[in-house]
């Protein structure tokens, strides 16, 4: 296929750029299918209208729910009306444990002045009751409490029946005076990444400080539920009303047992250090709270949606492509990780739209359990523990929407040259390095620690570490559609070359045992 004027010229000035040892590794680059690539998914692409169903129809989709089971079936179900094959919705071999749906949140503050009290549930948390024990409105004071150890409940014994208790001091607050949302320049994508022995550690004081919160926050559920507290606050760590939500402080015995935790609500960092100061003047601050959730606890598994296109003469390997298709419960889950589901179901439509040749089978995986620890790909992992040795690569996507502007190499040092030759057609849509580092918090982590050469690419930020993440504020909006198509264009593109290579992708040698993990096989 020709090449326009523009692209082929952008193509030219790449390859001149290249470092040297890029241009000795002998990768297949076909100029004309990444014009095809890039026109489909530009000019014809669907991501748009995928994301806005799986965010403004289905919604949140919390591991549990029936919205994530609603957003497994429906994927499940675009990518058998595109023709994929063994498209399956996969359960776990195990139980996730307790399905949990919000229903309803009313909240007022009554004193010292009458004003919506800006909150949203935890994620497992119980309802409220009236006195009569039936699921309703309740009216409580304000109680705060100096907890520093888990020797200072003893003090509240018998004294937070019935109130509305809160803890820990909120987090300072600061103005902004920089745009907030942000793209990486070249000095952020080129500088050296610090020796991991440079990383900061933390200090014996710090880690003895943790070690104190987390004994609290154990003791704190338990102990609320025992005395009969009827709601625990705790503070959003973002400002600017963001509600940036998590799971109950007791949320792993909650979704493993029969009984109804109590009600943990996070309140907006404005609203919570109202609430703090007002308690440290001896101001009597009066809630009325109406907190309605549901357990419906007839399925406890959890799932993994599934789908192939079929490979050719290499068809028993694979390369496959995934994000997580759960969220948390605040926003509508648009970036985390709507967005990496979207662009991967998008990549691997444009590559069965074009008719591309794949010589090996391209798998896509969408995740339950990303948020509560990676739980659905770890399991998927152990599950399909024979395929790992003809899993060539695994990409994922989970940085929110915007464009990506490399690739990490997760310290696999032989998958550079080969990157820096198959992404070069693309620098002139922003994408620019290989970062010889590891990069953590996803789903990649559980292909990489199993062996399998696993990727997470390079995003701009935009607005995603500080206004979206677990947020209220992760919904449409933020969404920038042109990056959207970038990134499934790139993503079908290397998915293409790593499916036709002649050789799968280099693996990382063995871990030593006591280094880092168990070793690879």
């Amino acid at each position: 296929m020709k090449l326009t004027r523009p692209l082929a010229a952008a193509l030219l000035l790449a390859a001149t750029a290249l470092p040297a040892r890029a241009q000795v590794v002998q990768e297949r680059v076909d100029l004309s299918v990444v014009q095809r690539i890039r026109d489909e998914a530009m000019n014809r692409s669907q991501a748009d209208s995928i994301l806005l169903y799986l965010s403004d129809v289905i919604g949140p989709r919390l591991t549990g729910s029936p919205q994530i089971l609603q957003a497994n079936n429906w994927t499940a179900q675009k990518l058998r009306d595109w023709g994929f094959q063994n498209v399956v919705v996969e359960p776990w071999d195990s139980l996730f444990g307790r399905a949990w749906e919000r229903v309803s949140y009313a909240g007022r503050f009554l004193t010292p002045f009458v004003q919506p009290l800006n909150a949203t549930p935890q994620a497992w948390s119980g309802s409220t009751r009236d006195a009569r024990g039936r699921p309703g409105t309740i009216t409580c004071t304000v109680m705060r409490l100096q907890i520093n150890d888990t020797t200072d409940f003893a003090q509240y014994d018998g004294r937070v029946r019935g109130a509305c208790v809160m803890w820990q001091a909120p987090p300072p607050a600061q103005p902004e005076f920089e745009p907030s949302p942000r793209r990486l320049s070249l000095d952020n994508l080129f500088a050296p990444p610090p020796p991991p022995r440079d990383r900061p550690q933390m200090t014996p004081e710090q880690q003895a400080n943790m070690t104190r919160m987390r004994a609290i926050q154990m003791r704190m559920a338990a102990w609320l539920r025992t005395q009969g507290a009827a709601v625990l606050l705790t503070p959003s760590g973002w400002q600017y009303n963001i509600l940036r939500t998590g799971g109950h402080l007791d949320g792993r015995l909650a979704r493993d047992s029969v009984y109804e935790p109590s009600v943990h609500l996070l309140v907006s960092l404005e609203h919570y250090g109202q609430i703090w100061r007002n308690t440290v003047r001896g101001v009597p601050v009066q809630l009325e709270l109406n907190v309605q959730n549901r357990f419906p606890d007839s399925d406890r598994r959890a799932y993994n949606t599934l789908g192939e296109l079929p490979g050719t003469d290499k068809a028993n390997e694979f390369v496959m492509l995934g994000g997580h298709i759960d969220s948390w419960h605040s926003g509508t889950g648009t970036g985390d990780d709507g967005a990496g589901v979207t662009v991967m179901m998008e990549a691997a439509r444009i590559l069965k739209a074009l008719n591309l040749p794949l010589r090996r089978t391209v798998r896509v995986g969408f995740w339950a359990g990303e948020e509560q620890g990676l739980i659905g790909s770890r399991t998927y992992v152990r599950m399909h523990a024979a395929e790992l040795p003809r899993i060539s690569a695994y990409l994922n996507i989970d940085n929110g929407n915007g464009r990506i502007r490399g690739v990490y190499n997760q310290m696999n040092t032989a998958v550079t040259p080969i990157f820096e030759q198959i992404l070069f057609p693309f620098r002139d849509l922003g994408v620019m390095t290989v970062r010889n580092e590891n990069t953590g918090g996803t789903d990649h982590l559980s292909f990489d620690a199993a062996g399998v050469p696993g990727f997470q690419f390079i995003q701009d930020p935009l607005e995603y570490g500080i206004r979206l993440h677990h947020s209220n504020g992760d919904t449409w909006e933020r969404v920038v559609p042109d990056d959207l198509h970038q990134i499934a264009a790139v993503v079908a593109w290397v998915t293409y070359v790593f499916a036709n290579r002649d050789e799968m992708i280099p693996r990382k040698p063995p871990r030593p045992a006591g280094q880092g993990g168990p070793p690879r096989d």
